[in-house]
């Protein structure tokens, strides 16, 4: 007789009111402490550190913190029986990353923080490209109006307009993937070992241009480092955790919190003050996003077997 094994629940559909709330408290404060981290990264390249010297710093002082918790939890990442989903969430999540850290250090706070917000855009995609999903012609809709944002945002051909600013689209996609990634791993898959293969990633990115650029850092530098590292593991284990306890749809609105931090942030301690389109343009980002997360909602809602 063949034993058949029940395979472990994966974390996506394990949501509960609950926890959805949990998750929203969790994501309150990781869009703070984001936000905080983007501060703290454009201070720090003010302070003549460049981003792959930080990047690198952070990943080598991230695992250095993580390697008591993972002894005491008695977790060994690379033994994993997702590794392949690890490595792709790793690199995804990781390019992210140093895009991200690139970002705040060229553009305003709140515009690298407003594009960012077309992840859900992303997502909506990748479901097409990679899952095969059917989407309609509403989602569509949304999807095109909320890169319209973009463009209102950046103001292409016009005096004010930075290219650099579209990289922060990249940096969208590869978080839409990774997020995507997330839901995927069993519910008692190791938040710790995501941690660990992140910070493995962006140290590899890293370390070569981080050799060609290295200052060693004096005694603010080295705070403010730290400040950067600190905060940053601090964030995304509140976000992992967020999108581990709660729905990604519900979790949406809630993300856009970051927008407000970032731009107060911005404004207290970088003279940076978001013109008229600037706002005009992430309004529509995240009026579009939270539409096509709403309606994704209702078409997994519609397509669920009933018991």
């Amino acid at each position: 007789m063949v034993e058949t094994v029940t395979p472990e629940p994966l974390n996506s559909g394990s949501e509960t009111r609950a926890s959805n709330l949990q998750g929203a408290l969790f994501l309150v404060g990781a869009s703070a402490v984001f936000a905080l981290t983007a501060a703290l990264v454009k201070a720090t390249a003010q302070h003549d550190i460049s981003v792959f010297q930080l990047l690198f710093i952070r990943a080598v002082l991230g695992l250095m913190i993580l390697a008591p918790l993972l002894y005491r939890a008695g977790v060994a990442p690379w033994k994993t029986d997702h590794l392949q989903l690890h490595l792709t969430r790793a690199v995804t999540g990781g390019t992210a990353v140093t895009i991200g850290f690139y970002a705040f250090t060229v553009i305003p706070l709140a515009t690298a923080t407003a594009i960012n917000f077309t992840m859900p855009l992303f997502t909506t995609i990748l479901a097409v490209v990679i899952l095969g999903e059917i989407v309609g012609w509403r989602r569509w809709c949304a999807t095109g109006v909320g890169f319209i944002g973009v463009l209102v945002m950046i103001q292409p051909g016009t005096a004010s307009f930075d290219p650099i600013a579209l990289i922060v689209l990249i940096q969208a996609a590869c978080i839409a993937f990774s997020v995507t990634v997330v839901k995927r791993f069993p519910v008692r898959e190791s938040q710790l070992s995501m941690m660990f293969f992140t910070f493995v990633s962006s140290g590899l990115i890293s370390v070569w241009p981080a050799m060609q650029q290295w200052v060693w850092p004096d005694l603010l530098q080295s705070g403010l480092i730290l400040a950067v590292a600190l905060a940053g593991i601090v964030a995304q284990a509140m976000v992992l955790r967020a999108y581990r306890l709660g729905e990604a749809s519900y979790l949406a609105t809630i993300s856009y919190t970051r927008l407000i931090f970032a731009g107060l942030l911005g404004i207290l301690f970088f003279a940076e003050y978001p013109d008229t389109a600037t706002w005009v343009g992430a309004a529509i980002i995240i009026v579009a996003a939270f539409y096509t997360a709403r309606r994704s909602s209702v078409r997994r809602a519609d397509t669920k077997p009933s018991s």
